[in-house]
């Protein structure tokens, strides 16, 4: 969330989309310690799903705003 806010607060297209893809990048990450919650016991293979299904479709949010923000580079 936080990159997103400091991808948004850019001025230039390019530093935009870097934020932007750091945040995508944190979505790989969390989909990643999911798993690992999973392994010691933290969390049920249903909230793992759950988890799982709600950092895919961040993902997929983050992946069109960076798509909408490079088709507005001249």
């Amino acid at each position: 969330m936080t990159n997103i806010a400091e991808g948004f607060e850019r001025i230039h297209i390019a530093e935009k989309i870097q934020f932007y893809n750091i945040a995508r990048d944190s979505c790989g990450e969390v989909r990643s310690l999911v798993y690992v919650m999973l392994d010691v016991g933290y969390i049920t293979p249903e909230e793992q799903s759950h988890l799982q299904n709600l950092s895919i479709s961040t993902g997929k949010l983050i992946s069109g705003l960076i798509h909408s923000t490079q088709a507005r580079k001249p």
